[in-house]
């Protein structure tokens, strides 16, 4: 806080002291004493005035100085009570307790629900794993059903029905698996390694993982150039790719549905050196009016409502979990070709520190 600042948030005191000043001065002509004299008190009250100004201002500058820079550089707001001394005049005492006050209950706040926070992020992750056994124990069920079933047009009817059925159990594991990540993902260090992989095996295990649904839609996979390595987490991953399959999956065209895995080399040789990895189908594609929002959280779009039974969650959890891992991700579309993902993976191992 400047001297200004401080002669400007006292103005009222100053105009008080001018007055004062003007009345004694009006006084002391009255009684008959020489103009000399009545300068001369004029002029001690108004120094003694000017240097109880300055006193004050020194005493309370430190404390104002030190919150003005707190709360502009402090990244936290409510770190800032820790980082400003308890001044010694009254008014400061006050802001400062009040301070105090607000930033103990807003940091009683953040702690309670950051608990709660994580008790309902185990909660989940429990009811997750939980709720994968009896969905295990139906795919094995219906086998044995199957199995089971003379053959005859009862069974082709019956087998017709179990694969239906193994449709939305499959479905079910899906959403499940996406409530388990979208759970962990604010603790993703928590269980979080990044090494060296092959490209082409994360693929494959994407691929794998999704071969149900993807068959089911009569969606053909293609990989070319996926003979490369990236630093990354597996599991992770394999979950971003298959949220990737299953999107196309769910849009894909009726007749000749291809989703394709690309690799390349961008940047070689520089310090932004990266591998990207496009996926692509050639599904309905994406509206350009809805391209800039396929990650938001809960944007579903104009396919999304058209029947398609889409939650908008999928292509958010594929960029918050990429952003987590410092992975690029854009998308590009033309409407009525298809849709594609790219995923930036840097080279540089530096960048996935710096990220933690």
């Amino acid at each position: 806080m400047s001297y200004a600042d401080y002669l400007r948030s006292h103005l009222s005191s100053i105009l008080i002291c001018i007055c004062l000043i003007a009345l004694v001065c009006f006084v002391l002509a009255v009684t008959g004493v020489s103009i000399s004299v009545y300068l001369l008190i004029s002029s001690m009250i108004a120094v003694a005035a000017v240097l109880a100004s300055i006193v004050d201002h020194l005493r309370r500058r430190p404390f104002y100085s030190d919150l003005m820079t707190s709360a502009r550089e402090i990244e936290h707001p409510l770190w800032i009570a820790e980082m400003v001394d308890r001044p010694d005049f009254i008014e400061g005492e006050v802001a400062y307790d009040a301070l105090r006050a607000i930033s103990k209950a807003a940091n009683d706040d953040v702690s309670t629900y950051r608990r709660q926070a994580s008790d309902y992020r185990e909660y989940i992750e429990t009811w997750v794993h939980e709720a994968k056994s009896p969905l295990a124990a139906a795919h094995l069920m219906l086998e044995n059903l199957v199995d089971a079933v003379p053959a005859g047009e009862i069974a082709e009817r019956v087998c017709d029905k179990a694969d239906a059925l193994e449709e939305e159990l499959d479905r079910v594991e899906t959403y499940i698996e996406q409530a388990l990540f979208f759970a962990r993902s604010e603790a993703l260090d928590r269980d979080y390694l990044i090494r060296s992989h092959s490209l082409k095996e994360l693929v494959t295990e994407a691929i794998k993982a999704n071969a149900r649904s993807m068959i089911a839609a009569h969606v053909a996979p293609m990989r070319r150039g996926l003979d490369l390595e990236v630093f990354t987490d597996d599991k992770w991953m394999v979950f971003i790719l298959g949220q990737l399959i299953q999107n196309s999956v769910k849009y894909a065209c009726s007749d000749g549905a291809v989703i394709e895995f690309s690799g390349r080399m961008v940047d070689a040789d520089t310090a932004r050196e990266a591998i990207v990895l496009t996926v692509r189908d050639n599904g309905c594609g994406v509206p350009a009016a809805d391209l800039p929002r396929v990650f938001e959280k809960g944007f579903t779009g104009e396919n999304g409502r058209t029947g398609k039974r889409s939650t908008g969650i999928g292509l958010y959890l594929v960029s918050r979990l990429c952003s987590k891992m410092g992975i690029g991700v854009a998308a590009d579309s033309v409407e009525g070709e298809g849709f594609a993902v790219h995923l930036r993976f840097p080279n540089n191992k530096m960048h996935y520190f710096e990220q933690e």
